[in-house]
């Protein structure tokens, strides 16, 4: 049996590229919020991946498989502060006239904001929005409803950021 080095760029070739030292010279909250999206990134590509698995997919399945091993190689790069965005709670959910949340994914903020909001009887006219933040960053707004959307004035066409009405395993 071969045994495997131990070290960091053999374990993760992305270190060796210029641009990984270029990504880790980037400010702490960039990296903190880039860390997060790309680990999300992974856990939608292999969720992909196995579905496309199942149902025969193959090449589709090798595909979203590369795409959630390299996200997760560069979301490493991103380092000290990634790791420290990538905790089990990476998300902040700020609400005023309420305590601050702290959620593992998009799915679990709005069920905090829905659960609060049942709980606190004021109705879904009366009840303010949440912004949604990983690190200091601002990613999404919560709305009555329980979906999340761009930070920012709601537009017609808008899509959201998650829905609440959509089943994850889509």
């Amino acid at each position: 049996m071969t045994r495997r080095s131990s070290r960091a760029e053999v374990r993760n070739p992305v270190l060796g590229l210029p641009a990984a030292r270029l990504i880790r010279a980037m400010p702490a909250n960039i990296r903190a919020l880039l860390a997060v999206l790309l680990l999300d990134i992974a856990t939608d590509a292999r969720r992909r991946s196995r579905t496309s698995w199942e149902t025969r997919k193959v090449f589709v399945a090798a595909y979203w498989a590369t795409v959630a091993v390299y996200a997760g190689h560069v979301a490493r790069v991103l380092g000290g502060a990634g790791r420290q965005a990538a905790s089990r709670k990476p998300f902040r959910v700020i609400q005023r006239g309420f305590p601050e949340l702290a959620a593992a994914n998009w799915a679990n903020a709005s069920d905090l904001y829905c659960e609060r909001r049942d709980q606190s009887g004021l109705g879904a006219s009366m009840f303010p929005e949440a912004m949604l933040l990983i690190a200091e960053t601002p990613v999404g707004r919560i709305s009555y409803n329980g979906r999340i959307w761009l930070p920012g004035e709601w537009e017609p066409d808008a899509k959201p950021l998650y829905d609440n009405r959509v089943p994850a395993d889509r």
